[in-house]
């Protein structure tokens, strides 16, 4: 589980990445680069969140 998590992780990273490069270069106005920085951001950062989450709860688990 932990490692398909780290997975999309790294799927998610370059998600965003590509999102926030080819969002930006389209963009026609601040609103919209923020917009497609946000939503890169996005892609990379909630998926590591949860990943993370995982991997904490499971050391605790394997301290107790």
């Amino acid at each position: 589980m932990k490692k398909f998590l780290w997975i999309l992780v790294i799927i998610g990273s370059i998600l965003g990445a590509l999102t926030a490069f080819i969002g930006i270069a389209a963009a026609q106005g601040a609103p919209q680069e923020a917009s497609a920085a946000a939503m890169g951001v996005a892609f990379a950062v909630i998926p590591y969140c949860l990943a993370r989450a995982v991997s904490e709860m499971d050391k605790m688990k394997d301290s107790n």
